[in-house]
C-alpha cells in the first residue's frame, strides 16, 4: 500500500504531515498565513487560514493537472468563394463545439483562472481516428453534422479541423486562494470547510466534493470541484429549513454530508448520488440526548462519530455510505452509541479508522482494534511520533540569530510557491538515497533540500536563494546523519539554492515573491502586480496572466517533486524534538492503514523499545560461551558421519486429470525427495496412486517438471504440473479439497523442483519474466542453460532423445550461421540405399499445397546414394532444384557405422566425414534462414549434437520458477532491473528476493520480501428482452443468451453464486451496476442493442428489442512477494532499456504511460537505485494506452485510437527527446500493444494480429516505412493449442476477474515481446502458450514461423533482459 498521510495543526496555525511511511511530524513549508480548520483526500488538501478565507493545496502528483481544450473551425462550399468560413444562418458557428451548438472562438476560450497557463498557442491535430491527416488538417462531409471523412469529394459541401490547446495547473504545492462570496472577503467569511466525495457509487474517479460553513451559518457547496479542476467553478448556496445555521460540516468518502447546526442537532444530506453531487434534501438527526449537545462530527464511508459539548465521543451505529443514496435510514443512522471517553475532536478516515484530539491534553489519539466487523474498536492509543520544529515557531527551544524564514518575516509576508527540484541522482548507495529521501517512494509531497535562511559573514539575512546539486545536498545529509550535534552556522550558501530574484523594488512591504524553478540555476522574474498563490488565485476567474511578463509566476512543475516541506527529516534533525504541543485539527482523509502493516508510529510503544541484545547480562553470557568454545579442540572431520542422504515423503489425497481424460479421479499424491548432507535435494520422484494406495495410475520423477502453476477456479483449488517431455501426462492437472492443501503442496513441489535444479534467489540478468492469467509471475533464468551448454567455448545441444524414430526432424533455435554445426553418429542398414540429410528454411505454408515439406526452401541437401556410390549436394528454393554437385567418391558403404560434421562458415558449409574433410559446398541460400534439420533414410541415429556460438532456448523445455507476488505485467533489462505492475494499477521494483505467500515463508529467504494489496472487478451482465405486453423482462427467447451471464452470454454467471478464487480474497464492496460500461450507459446502467449479440449503445431507440447492464464487485487480494511498490502514481504499461552491462550501475531508460494516458520518463534509475528518483511528464496530443523502448534511443507509443507514434529527438543530452510522431496503423487494424528491438517494431492489434514494422533504421529512418502483417497459418501456435494439447489448454484459459476473456480470443495473440538484439521475439498465444519466433534474419525481420513451449494461461512476456552472449 502506498505511504499516505496523516495531517493536523497545531496551536500556532502550522500545518503537519506525518507519512505511513515515515516516524515524525513534519511541517509544511510556512508562507505565512495560519490555518484553522483542514479537510483532505489523496493529494487535495482545503483549509480556511487565519483570515478566514478558503485555501486549496495540491501536492504529490507525478503528473501535471493538464486539460486539452478543443474547437472546431467549420467551414462550407460558396459557388464563387469556395469553402469559406461565411456559412448559412442555419449553420454552426465558425468556431463551435464538436456537435456545434457552442460557440468555441478562440479568443473567447479563457483560462478558468490565474492557477492556469497555457502550454503553448492553438494549433491543428492532424489525425482523425488514428489516420493522419494533410498539413491542414481538414476532413470533409457533405453537411452538418455527418460523418467526416479525410477526402474531399465532389460531393463535399462543408468541411471542419480540430484546434487544439492545452493548460496546465501552474499552483501545485502551493496554497492557493479560492474567491470570496462578497468582494469584500470579511463580509462573510468561512469558519469550516470539508472535502470527499471521491468514492460516490457509480461516479467519476476524478470527483470531488467540497461544502463548505460561514460565519452567518450558511452552507455553500463548491460546484464543479475534481481533479482536474482542484478550484472548481463557484460557491452554491445550499437552504436549510427552520432558519437553522450551521457550525461545522463533515463529507465522507461516498459523499454523505453531516452539518452540525448552533442548537446541537444534526443534518445530513440525502440524495446525494453521480447525477446530483449536492443532493436534495436534509434529514434532522437528534443528539444523543436532551442535556447534550452536538458540536463535531467526523464522517468516514460507513462510520460516523461525534463530540458532545461535554466533550463524550460517540458512534452512529446503522450508517452505510455506500447505500446511503437508496435509503435515508442508512444515510442517518439508527442511533448513539457512547464510546465512555473524552475528545475534542474527531476525525474518520476512509478505511473507518478514527483520530482524535484529547479534551484535557490536547493531545492525538487512534482509536484501536477497528475492523469490518467491529467499527468502535477497543481503546484509544496516545500517537507518540517527534515533531519537526520550524525556526519561524515559537515552540522552537534550538537558538537562531534569526528565527524567522525569509518567506515570514513579522515585518512583511513573502509568500513563496516552490517549484520542482532536482532530486539525487544514483549514488553507490541507491536504497539508502530513496529510503532517506522518498520515506518509501514519495507518494506525497516530498522533502527538499532548500533552505529558508541564508547567512551573509556579517550575521544577516540576504534576499538570495542558493540550491545546491543533488549530489551535494545528499553528501551533505549524509555528513550530518554521521554527526550527533548540528550546527546552525552549517546552513551556509553551499546548502541552498542558486536561484535568484530579479526585481528592483523587493524592498517595498507587502508585496508577493513567488520563486519556482526547477532545480537549474535561474533567474525568476517577479512582478508585483502578478498572481500570488496566496492571494488571490480563483478570485478573478476568466483573467489570464500575460505569458511574458508572467511567464515565470506559472513555470511549470514538471516532476511533481516539489518542496512541500521546509526541511527534510534527516537534514533538520536539530529542528525536532519532542516536546507538548497543543493541537487544534486532525484531519484523517487522506489516511489508509494497512492493518497487516501498520505505521511505526502505530505499533505497541512506537517500535521504541529498547533491544535486549545489548543488555550487560546477554554481553556477558556471550563472552563466557566464546571463551568455552576457544578451549575445545575437536576435529568434526575424525567421526563419521550420522546420516550419509536423508529422505522425505510427503502423502496426500486429491484428485487428479490424466491426459485423455476431462473428469478429475479421486488419488493418492506421494511425493518423496532425497536430500544429500548438505541439505540440498539429489533427487524426487512424485507417484500418484489409486485411491486403495496399492497400484500406480502415475509415476515421474521430479526433473521432469519444468512449471508448477496455480490453475484454480473458484470453488475448485487447483493445480498444474507440467511435464511436456513425457509421453504419458504432458500436463497432470490436482483439484484439492481446500486452498490450505493445494497451498501446501504448491510449496512443496516447487521447492523440491527449484532445489534439484540448483535455483534460488534472485534469477541472473539475462532472464525472461512472465505473469499468468491468475497475476502469478514466473521467470526463466538463462545462466542454468548456459552452465550445462557450454562445453570447450560454444553451446552445445543434443537433439537425439530418447523415442525418436526416422523420419527424423528438429528445429535449430538458433538457425545455422556461421560458427555453427553439427555432429552426428549414425549406423546405416545393410539394404540401405539414399540417406537425406536436409538443412530446412522453413516457411509459412496454405493448405493448398499438399505436404509441407514441398513449400520449404531446403538450403543445404546432402543425399548419398549408396547404390550409385555418390554423394549429390543441391538446393531446394522457391519450388525449383538447382544444379547437383556430384564430385568425389562416396566413403559411405552400407551397413558400417559413420560420423558426419557440417561445420557453418562465412562462404559455406564444410562437411566431414569420420573426422576427414569431404567437401565444401557454398551458400546459395543465407544460412541464417535455417530453422530446421530434417534426417531420413534406413539408418540408426546413435547422436545427433548441434553447436552453436550463443545460449539455445528451447521453449518447450524452459523451467519456469514461481517468484512471488501478484502482478498483471512485469517488464526487464538486461541488468536485471525489473518492473511490474498490477491490477489496480500500481507499479512495483523487484527487489532481488524470492519468495511469499506461495512459499509460506519457511524455505525462502524474507529479505525484500513485502506485503502487496491488489484488487480486481467481478463483471456480470443482466439481459432483458422486450416485450410487447410487460416491456422489457427478464424472459428471453429460448435461443436467447442466460438472462444473468458474463460478457459473451454463452456462461451462465448469477451474482449469488459468484465466488472469490481462494481465501485469500475478500469481498470489499457489494455488488453495483457499472456506470462506465464502455459504449454509454443511460441513467440507470442499461445498454440497448438490437438483438444479441450486437453493438450496444447508451440511448434507447425505436428498433432496440434487447438490453443489457453490467454489475460489478470488487474483491481484494493481500499477499506478499519479492516487490517494492511505487507510490501513489497510477500506471498502465512500462518499459526499460539499457545499454550498461551488469554491476557498471549504469543509466536505465524507463518509459511508462500514467492510467490517464500521459507518458513519464523515470529519472535516475540504474542498477543500484532501482527506484529511481522522480517521473518526469512526457507531453502528448493523444491519450496513449502502450509503451516500449529499445536501442540507438527508439520509443514508440501507442494512442487510445489504435495509432501508433514514434519520439523523436531522443539524445544522451535529452533522453525525454522533443515531439511524438504520428505513424499511421496497419491497414484496417487498430493497434493496441507495441515493442521496440534493434531495428524492428512489433504491434498487436486489436484482433490479435501481429504485425512488423519494416525497414526501420534508428539512426537513418526511425519511423520504417510499411507494416507487414502476419498470417493466420495452419501452424500457428493458436491451432497447435487448440489441436495437440485442447484437453490440456482449453479449460485453463479463464480470467475469472474481468470480461475482456471470449472465445474468440484464441484466434490470435495476447502479448508480444522484443528482445533488445535480433532473433530475440517472444509472444503468447490466444491459448495461454509461450512462442518464440524463428528465422528472423535481417532480411527478414519478420521471421518465418514459430516454436512454442507450455501452455500455462500465460498472459504477459518480456524477454527485455536477453542478450546474445556469443563466445
Amino acid at each position: 500500500m502506498p505511504s499516505s498521510y496523516l495531517y493536523a495543526i497545531n496551536n500556532e496555525g502550522r500545518v503537519f504531515g506525518l507519512s505511513t511511511s515515515g516516524n515524525m511530524w513534519r511541517e509544511f513549508m510556512y508562507l505565512g498565513l495560519e490555518f484553522k480548520q483542514l479537510s483532505a483526500v489523496p493529494h487535495f488538501m482545503w483549509a480556511i487560514g487565519g483570515d478566514r478565507q478558503v485555501y486549496v493545496h495540491v501536492h504529490g502528483l507525478d503528473i501535471p493537472i493538464r486539460i486539452k481544450e478543443e474547437t472546431y473551425e467549420n467551414e462550407r462550399w460558396l459557388p464563387l468563394e469556395g469553402f469559406s468560413g461565411r456559412l448559412l444562418p442555419t449553420d454552426r458557428y465558425n468556431f463551435s463545439s464538436q456537435d456545434g451548438t457552442v460557440d468555441r472562438s478562440r479568443d473567447k476560450v479563457k483560462l478558468p483562472s490565474m492557477a492556469w497557463q497555457w502550454e503553448g498557442d492553438w494549433h491543428i491535430e492532424t489525425t482523425l481516428d488514428g489516420q493522419p491527416l494533410d498539413h491542414d488538417g481538414w476532413t470533409y462531409a457533405v453537411d452538418f453534422p455527418a460523418t467526416y471523412s479525410t477526402n474531399k469529394q465532389w460531393k463535399s459541401c462543408v468541411r471542419r479541423r480540430k484546434w487544439v490547446r492545452y493548460r496546465r495547473y501552474s499552483a501545485m504545492n502551493s496554497w492557493c486562494a479560492i474567491a470570496p462570496l462578497h468582494k469584500d472577503a470579511t463580509k462573510e467569511p468561512f469558519i469550516d470547510v470539508a472535502v470527499g466525495g471521491n468514492q460516490i457509487l457509480g461516479g467519476h474517479s476524478g470527483n470531488m466534493v467540497v461544502w463548505a460553513v460561514t460565519a452567518h451559518g450558511r452552507i455553500m457547496f463548491r460546484v464543479g470541484v475534481s481533479t482536474t479542476s482542484p478550484e472548481g467553478q463557484r460557491w452554491s448556496a445550499i437552504k436549510m429549513s427552520n432558519g437553522y445555521e450551521a457550525i461545522q460540516v463533515s463529507v465522507g468518502p461516498t459523499g454523505l454530508a453531516w452539518i452540525i447546526l448552533t442548537n446541537g442537532k444534526a443534518l445530513v444530506r440525502t440524495g446525494v448520488c453521480r447525477e446530483n453531487l449536492m443532493g436534495d434534501g436534509w434529514a434532522e438527526v437528534e443528539p444523543p440526548n436532551d442535556k447534550l449537545r452536538l458540536t463535531q462530527v467526523g464522517v468516514g464511508i460507513d462510520s460516523v462519530w461525534a463530540v458532545t459539548n461535554d466533550g463524550s465521543v460517540w458512534f452512529r451505529k446503522g450508517v452505510n455510505g455506500q447505500s446511503s443514496m437508496l435509503c435515508e435510514q442508512m444515510a442517518t443512522g439508527t442511533g448513539w452509541v457512547d464510546m465512555l471517553s473524552k475528545m475534542a475532536l474527531v476525525s474518520v478516515s476512509p478505511d473507518d479508522q478514527v483520530w482524535a484530539i484529547g479534551h484535557d491534553d490536547r493531545c492525538l489519539y487512534y482509536r484501536t482494534g477497528i475492523r469490518g466487523t467491529d467499527r468502535t474498536g477497543k481503546k484509544w492509543r496516545m500517537i507518540n511520533a517527534p515533531l519537526q520544529l520550524s525556526r519561524a515557531s515559537s515552540n522552537a527551544s534550538l537558538s537562531s540569530n534569526n528565527r524567522h524564514s525569509l518567506c515570514g518575516t513579522p515585518q512583511q509576508h513573502r509568500h513563496q510557491s516552490w517549484g520542482s527540484l532536482s532530486r539525487p541522482h544514483s549514488t553507490g548507495d541507491g536504497a539508502a538515497l530513496i529510503r532517506d529521501w522518498e520515506e518509501q517512494s514519495r507518494s506525497a509531497p516530498t522533502p527538499t533540500s532548500l533552505k529558508l535562511l541564508q547567512r551573509t559573514s556579517d550575521g544577516t539575512s540576504t534576499n538570495n536563494l542558493q540550491q545546491t546539486s543533488s549530489q551535494e545536498s545528499y553528501l551533505n545529509e549524509s555528513k550530518n546523519r554521521s554527526s550527533n550535534s548540528v550546527n546552525t552556522n552549517d546552513l551556509t550558501e553551499a546548502s541552498v539554492a542558486n536561484i535568484t530574484i530579479s526585481n528592483e523594488s523587493l524592498t517595498k512591504g507587502g508585496e508577493s515573491i513567488v520563486v519556482s524553478g526547477k532545480g537549474m540555476s535561474n533567474t525568476v522574474k517577479v512582478n508585483p502586480a502578478a498572481w500570488s498563490p496566496v492571494h488571490s488565485v480563483g478570485s478573478m476567474v476568466g483573467v489570464e496572466a500575460h505569458p511574458e511578463t508572467d511567464g515565470s509566476v506559472f513555470d511549470p512543475d514538471l516532476t511533481g517533486d516539489s518542496g512541500v516541506y521546509g526541511e527534510d527529516e534527516n537534514t533538520a534533525a536539530m529542528y525536532w524534538a519532542e516536546y507538548d504541543v497543543l493541537w487544534c485539527k486532525i484531519e484523517a482523509g487522506a489516511c489508509f492503514i494497512d492493518q497487516a502493516n501498520p505505521p511505526k508510529w502505530m505499533v505497541e510503544g512506537n517500535g521504541t523499545t529498547c533491544g535486549e541484545l545489548t543488555e550487560p547480562w546477554r554481553e556477558h553470557i556471550l563472552c563466557n560461551l566464546k571463551k568455552r568454545l576457544k578451549d575445545l579442540d575437536v576435529n568434526i572431520l575424525s567421526y563419521e558421519k550420522a546420516i550419509e542422504m536423508s529422505s522425505c515423503v510427503k502423502n496426500g489425497d486429491a484428485r487428479c486429470q490424466l491426459k485423455g481424460s476431462k473428469a478429475y479421479e479421486d488419488c493418492v499424491l506421494e511425493l518423496e525427495w532425497i536430500s544429500n548432507t548438505s541439505g540440498y535435494v539429489d533427487s524426487g520422484t512424485l507417484t500418484i496412486l489409486n485411491t486403495d494406495g496399492a497400484t500406480t495410475m502415475l509415476q515421474f520423477p521430479i526433473s521432469e517438471i519444468v512449471c508448477v502453476v496455480c490453475c484454480s477456479e473458484p470453488g475448485n483449488p487447483r493445480l498444474a504440473i507440467h511435464t511436456p517431455n513425457l509421453s504419458r501426462s504432458k500436463i497432470l492437472r490436482l483439484q484439492f479439497a481446500s486452498d490450505t492443501e493445494m497451498e501446501d503442496w504448491m510449496d512443496n513441489l516447487t521447492t523440491v523442483s527449484c532445489q534439484i535444479n540448483n535455483l534460488h534467489g534472485k534469477p541472473g540478468s539475462n532472464s525472461i519474466w512472465a505473469t499468468t492469467g491468475l497475476g502469478d509471475v514466473f521467470v526463466y533464468d538463462t545462466e542454468m542453460a548456459e552452465t550445462s551448454q557450454l562445453v570447450d567455448g560454444v553451446y552445445t545441444q543434443e537433439l537425439l532423445t530418447s523415442g525418436n524414430q526416422l523420419p527424423f526432424e528438429s528445429i535449430l533455435h538458433n538457425g545455422f550461421g556461421p560458427g555453427s554445426s553439427l555432429h552426428m553418429s549414425l549406423c546405416l542398414y545393410d539394404d540401405a540405399d539414399r540417406l537425406a540429410i536436409n538443412l530446412v528454411c522453413y516457411t509459412t505454408t496454405t493448405m493448398k499445397q499438399q505436404k509441407a515439406a514441398e513449400g520449404h526452401d531446403i538450403a543445404l541437401h546432402f543425399n548419398p546414394r549408396l547404390n550409385e556410390d555418390v554423394i549429390v549436394r543441391n538446393t531446394y528454393q522457391s519450388g525449383q532444384w538447382g544444379d547437383e554437385e556430384r564430385v568425389g567418391v562416396s566413403p559411405l558403404k552400407a551397413g558400417s557405422d559413420y560420423t558426419l560434421k557440417f561445420v557453418c562458415e562465412e562462404g559455406g558449409y564444410r562437411i566431414f566425414i569420420n573426422d576427414i574433410e569431404y567437401t565444401f559446398y557454398s551458400h546459395r541460400i543465407p544460412p541464417e534462414n535455417i530453422t530446421h534439420l530434417r534426417i531420413k533414410g534406413l539408418m540408426t541415429l546413435s547422436s545427433v549434437c548441434y553447436k552453436t556460438k550463443s545460449v539455445i532456448i528451447e521453449p518447450i523445455k524452459i523451467f519456469w520458477r514461481q517468484m512471488g507476488g501478484h502482478l498483471r505485467k512485469v517488464e526487464t533489462c538486461s541488468v536485471g532491473v525489473t518492473w511490474g505492475i498490477g491490477y489496480d494499477n500500481t507499479a512495483y521494483v523487484y527487489t532481488g528476493g524470492w519468495g511469499g505467500n506461495f512459499l509460506k515463508g519457511l524455505r525462502s529467504n524474507n529479505t525484500g520480501i513485502n506485503s502487496m494489496v491488489d484488487t480486481h472487478n467481478y463483471f456480470v451482465y443482466e439481459n432483458q428482452r422486450w416485450n410487447p405486453v410487460t416491456g422489457y423482462t427478464s424472459h428471453g427467447l429460448p435461443t436467447d443468451r442466460y438472462m444473468w451471464s458474463d460478457v459473451t452470454g454463452r456462461h451462465k454467471r448469477t451474482r449469488e453464486h459468484t465466488k472469490t478464487l481462494s481465501m485469500h480474497w475478500q469481498w470489499i464492496s457489494d455488488w453495483i451496476i457499472d456506470f462506465h460500461t464502455p459504449g454509454g450507459v443511460d441513467r440507470d446502467g442499461w445498454q440497448y442493442a438490437m438483438d444479441f449479440p450486437a453493438q450496444y449503445h447508451g440511448r434507447k431507440q425505436f428498433t432496440d428489442y434487447v438490453r443489457r447492464r453490467r454489475w460489478f464487485r470488487r474483491c481484494q487480494l493481500k499477499t506478499s512477494g519479492p516487490w517494492q511498490e511505487l507510490g501513489n502514481t497510477k500506471i498502465v504499461d512500462i518499459s526499460l532499456y539499457t545499454t550498461s552491462k551488469p554491476g557498471d550501475d549504469g543509466f536505465i531508460n524507463v518509459w511508462a504511460v500514467a492510467a490517464n494516458g500521459e507518458a513519464l520518463f523515470r529519472r535516475g534509475v540504474s542498477e543500484l537505485c532501482p527506484l529511481g528518483v522522480s517521473w518526469e511528464h512526457i507531453p502528448s496530443d493523444q491519450a496513449l494506452i502502450g509503451i516500449s523502448c529499445g536501442p540507438e534511443g527508439q520509443v514508440w507509443a501507442v494512442g487510445k485510437n489504435g495509432t501508433s507514434y514514434w519520439r523523436f529527438g531522443i539524445s544522451l543530452a535529452k533522453p525525454t527527446g522533443e515531439t511524438w510522431q504520428n505513424v499511421e496503423p496497419p491497414s484496417g487494424a487498430q493497434v493496441k500493444q507495441i515493442s521496440v528491438g534493434k531495428d524492428v517494431v512489433w504491434a498487436l492489434d486489436t484482433t490479435g494480429r501481429l504485425s512488423v514494422r519494416r525497414e526501420v533504421r534508428a539512426k537513418i529512418f526511425p519511423e520504417g516505412t510499411y507494416w507487414q502483417t502476419l498470417p493466420a497459418m495452419p501452424n500457428d501456435p493458436i491451432h497447435i493449442a487448440t489441436i495437440v494439447e485442447k484437453d490440456n489448454i482449453a479449460d485453463n484459459c479463464c480470467i475469472f476477474y474481468t470480461d475482456t476473456f471470449v472465445p474468440t480470443a484464441k484466434q490470435g495473440f495476447r502479448h508480444v515481446s522484443v528482445g533488445r538484439e535480433k532473433g530475440q521475439v517472444w509472444a503468447l498465444s490466444g491459448a495461454g502458450i509461450v512462442c518464440r519466433r524463428i528465422g528472423i534474419t535481417d532480411e527478414n525481420p519478420a521471421g518465418t514461423g514459430w516454436t512454442t513451449g507450455i501452455g500455462a494461461n500465460w498472459q504477459y512476456i518480456s524477454a527485455g533482459g536477453l542478450v546474445n552472449r556469443a563466445q
